[in-house]
């Protein structure tokens, strides 16, 4: 399985994907969730937002999870992703950036996820990635659907780079593994009717 994670305030959002690019789950933690979380389902690759942990508005509130990055690599054994290790698979954990991956798919001025377009645009364009997302997963509550859908991209980031099918973008402070964007045409798309449904 490969995990995604999202911060929203204080709350960890993860996506879980399964080798056939199928969103199996998306759970909701606070930290000591998130940590069992980690301990009892043990993903493979654990993908996380260049931000992770770090909220401008809420930084006083979040200073306590900016470290998780380092706890996760100490406490759980996961080792961090440079660019010497790439062919190792195993136990893996490295930033990404949502953002630069929505840029590729939507190819056009992506609207605040935050808003019934902003929203619509990604749910509109994230099939075209091949993701099996089916919309019932996601929340019933708006103001978390945009951070999950962020997570979802995690989580295939997660997947893309235990498939070598991922790029990479230097930083200030390292690399951010973003997946590779393959087309996938509607008719190889494999649907089950709830992906269609409207959430926005």
């Amino acid at each position: 399985m490969f995990a995604g994670v999202e911060v929203k305030d204080k709350v960890f959002i993860v996506s879980l994907m399964d080798n056939t690019r199928t969103v199996k789950a998306i759970f909701k933690f606070y930290k000591e969730g998130f940590l069992w979380f980690l301990d009892h389902y043990n993903p493979e690759i654990v993908a996380v937002n260049y931000d992770f942990g770090v909220s401008s508005k809420l930084s006083l509130t979040n200073k306590a999870y900016s470290n998780l990055y380092k706890e996760i690599i100490q406490d759980f054994e996961y080792r961090p992703v440079d660019k010497k290790s790439f062919r190792e698979k195993e136990r893996r954990i490295f930033k990404s950036n949502t953002d630069e991956f929505w840029k590729k798919i939507i190819r056009k001025e992506i609207l605040p996820a935050d808003t019934p377009e902003g929203l619509e645009q990604r749910l509109y364009n994230l099939p075209k990635t091949g993701i099996r997302l089916n919309r019932r997963l996601l929340s019933q509550d708006k103001k978390f659907i945009g951070k999950e859908l962020d997570a979802v991209v995690l989580s295939f980031a997660a997947y893309s780079f235990y498939n070598n099918k991922f790029e990479t973008i230097d930083h200030e402070g390292g690399i951010w593994i973003i997946p590779r964007y393959i087309y996938v045409p509607k008719k190889d798309r494999e649907t089950d009717g709830s992906t269609s449904e409207q959430v926005v």
